[in-house]
């Protein structure tokens, strides 16, 4: 098992992706460089960098922190959105120019999220035909990454991002139908879409090659309610349940992330300091 830090539980020090139109209103505390010292002395496998933590993405630069990863021996992963909402979220959002920053990376996961407009009811949506004519899109952008994911031994993880039910994420898997693309698992999100979350770890869990293992906590307000982050275990999420049908052995071995010793292991985003993980 590896355990990394997705870099969105840093945010806070001005480290991950804009989100939700909100500016912070100081400097960034902390250098990508500096993020990788620190990932060391939490005693961390890794990084999942999105491209909001990245001071820029030219080629260069980006072989230099993959050299720096290196000589700390931290896997890194590469998250990026394809925001087909355009809510605005994150900086690259061509698939294969993602692709081309993993590889410098030397990253061999691209986490992708879609972000796609649902229509209201959320819970109703299931399936929608709008939102089935974009995932539709997705399928086939996927498909013409494949080429070039193989020559460059990356695999790509389709995440849960807020937006969508875990059988569109399935429907959109089979779509594909190829052993490059998998799913990434956020314990939280189907929270967002109304769905079970345990439900959606069920069906993701086999299919998954990265995870964001984090745990959120329903607060009661005289309002109704807000949804916090939360250390894990701490939250209403069973993570007990969450870890052990994300371990499940009739998992097949070829589901599996390989580590760069040749072992199989699953992977798992999340933050040491708080158990907040990417949103």
């Amino acid at each position: 098992m590896l355990l990394g830090l997705h870099t969105y539980s840093l945010y806070l020090h001005g480290v991950g992706q804009a989100w939700a139109d909100f500016n912070l209103p100081w400097p960034r505390q902390m250098s990508t460089f500096e993020l990788l010292d620190q990932a060391v002395r939490w005693g961390l496998d890794g990084l999942h960098l999105d491209d909001g933590v990245l001071e820029n993405l030219e080629p260069a630069y980006l072989k230099e922190v993959s050299a720096a990863a290196q000589e700390r021996d931290l896997y890194l992963e590469y998250n990026f959105s394809m925001d087909l909402g355009n809510q605005g979220i994150g900086i690259q959002h061509d698939p294969a120019e993602a692709l081309a920053t993993a590889q410098a990376l030397g990253a061999d996961i691209v986490k992708v999220s879609m972000d796609l407009i649902r229509p209201r009811p959320v819970a109703a949506s299931r399936f929608h035909p709008d939102v089935m004519g974009q995932i539709k899109s997705v399928a086939s952008r996927l498909k013409q990454m494949i080429p070039a994911a193989e020559a460059a031994d990356v695999k790509i993880a389709v995440e849960n991002h807020c937006d969508t039910f875990s059988e569109e994420i399935l429907w959109l898997l089979d779509r594909v139908d190829h052993p490059r693309v998998g799913a990434c698992i956020d314990t939280v999100n189907a929270f967002m879409v109304m769905e079970d979350p345990m439900v959606a770890i069920e069906n993701l869990a086999p299919r998954a090659y990265t995870n964001h293992f984090r745990d959120d906590r329903i607060e009661f307000q005289r309002y109704g309610c807000k949804l916090t982050g939360t250390a894990v275990g701490d939250g209403d999420i069973d993570m007990k349940r969450a870890y052990e049908d994300y371990q499940n052995p009739i998992i097949h071995a070829s589901h599996q992330h390989r580590n760069r010793d040749g072992n199989s292991h699953r992977r798992y985003g999340n933050s040491p300091e708080n158990g907040k993980g990417d949103n």
